[in-house]
Parts: C-alpha cells; structure tokens; sequence
C-alpha cells in the first residue's frame, strides 16, 4: 500500500483505528522509521496515536488539515525531521509541557493563535516558536 500524509492528515480518515494505523504506519515506514509502530487509541477527530520509538514515549494527535501534535519523552531532531517531511511543512512551536514532554506542533494556519496561547501560559516551559508566517 502506497500511502502518504494526504490519506490521514490532509483529510479525514475513516474512523476506524486498523485504517489509520495501517496508513500512518505505511507512512512513516517509507519514511526510514521501520522501527516506529503507532496504535491508535481515538478514531475520531482530534485523531489520537501513541507508540514507543528507541525507547522513547511517543504520542501523536491532530486534527485533520488542522494541526499535528508530537508528544515524546526526549527530543528527538531525528523523529522532528522525518514529520516535517511527511506533512509537507515546517513545525510552528515547541515547549516542554506541564507533564515534562518535549511537544512539537504543526498548524496549517501557520500557528499564530496557538501561539499566542502556549507562550502566554507558565505552564509551558522552553516555549520556541519555530515557523512565522
């Protein structure tokens, strides 16, 4: 199966868990992350993953066409990459949130309003804001 970020971030996926493993696995096999396996843990909009790559917690969520959330453990510049090239765009923030995760986040929109909010919040920590459109 030949699958991409078209098929489950630039649209909407069928709700169903098996269908989106299968292409957002597929996807990120092709994209030298063999070892990466994701599960899906929510269906539905914003669409849950969780995995474990190099024995670092892994977590993604978006919104389809929307936004994409990478949650992991430790970053990763590796794992940054490799997404960036799968959605097609560049990362707009990272920060280090209340539960001590390293979360790197892509917008569509460019961000801006995320933004706004994440660096307003002491929660946040390490707040980057890495794309300005």
């Amino acid at each position: 199966m030949t699958t991409d970020s078209r098929t489950w971030f630039y649209t909407t996926p069928e709700p169903r868990p098996y269908y989106i493993e299968e292409r957002v696995n597929h996807t990120l096999w092709k994209n030298r992350l063999q070892t990466l396996s994701m599960t899906c843990t929510q269906a539905v909009p914003p669409i849950r993953m969780e995995g474990n790559w190099q024995g670092n917690a892994v977590t993604f969520e978006w919104q389809p066409g929307k936004y994409f959330i990478l949650r992991m453990s430790q970053e990763s510049r590796e794992l940054i990459g490799v997404l960036r090239q799968m959605l097609m765009m560049r990362p707009a923030l990272s920060y280090e949130d209340p539960s001590g995760l390293h979360v790197v986040e892509w917008h569509t929109d460019g961000g801006a309003d995320r933004w706004r909010d994440v660096q307003g919040s002491p929660e946040f920590q390490g707040v980057r804001r890495l794309r300005k459109d």
